[in-house]
């Protein structure tokens, strides 16, 4: 039994991961994490108790996953006429999409995102060091850069809404 628990708790987790990446935190739903775990909503309030706590470990989790990218020394390329980094974050599609999460739940949700920040330590601690250093932050703006260039590169016939040219990259991707 254990292993079903298990199992239904990670499908639960990898379908609001993939949900609240694409949606955002107001615009994913309960039921849309359940419709895609194949689950029902009872097993996610079992598991997870609320989708402020579910959100929290999917911002957790990417915020741990994206400070791996940023902090992986073969990330960079050395330039040989100093010793500047110039890192190369293009290459790492889960990084970019994760960036474009941050960016947007920080636009479209700052004080949303600020309490859950200040309510959860190790979040607070995490955005810390990635907000930290200089370098980051360059990588991360080349992260959002290279994915909205991607957004306009997208031939997709009668769909001029950067919005659906997004949802449609994030499905893709």
């Amino acid at each position: 039994m254990a292993n079903t628990e298990l199992n239904t708790e990670a499908k639960i987790l990898e379908a609001a991961n993939s949900i609240f990446l694409q949606f955002g935190y107001h615009g994913t739903t309960l039921q849309q994490i359940a419709t895609r775990a194949a689950v029902n909503t009872a097993a996610i309030h079992y598991y997870f108790r609320s989708k402020e706590n579910i959100y929290s470990i999917v911002l957790l989790n990417n915020l741990s996953q994206l400070l791996d990218v940023l902090n992986h020394h073969e990330f960079y390329s050395v330039h040989k006429s100093n010793t500047t980094y110039t890192p190369d974050a293009t290459q790492n599609i889960k990084a970019e999409r994760i960036a474009w999460f941050l960016l947007n739940e920080i636009r479209t949700h700052n004080q949303f995102l600020i309490e859950m920040i200040v309510a959860n330590d190790k979040i607070s601690n995490l955005i810390t060091s990635i907000f930290s250093y200089p370098e980051n932050i360059e990588i991360l703006q080349q992260l959002i850069t290279s994915q909205f260039s991607k957004i306009i590169k997208l031939d997709l016939p009668g769909k001029s809404d950067p919005v659906e040219r997004a949802l449609k990259l994030n499905i893709n991707n």
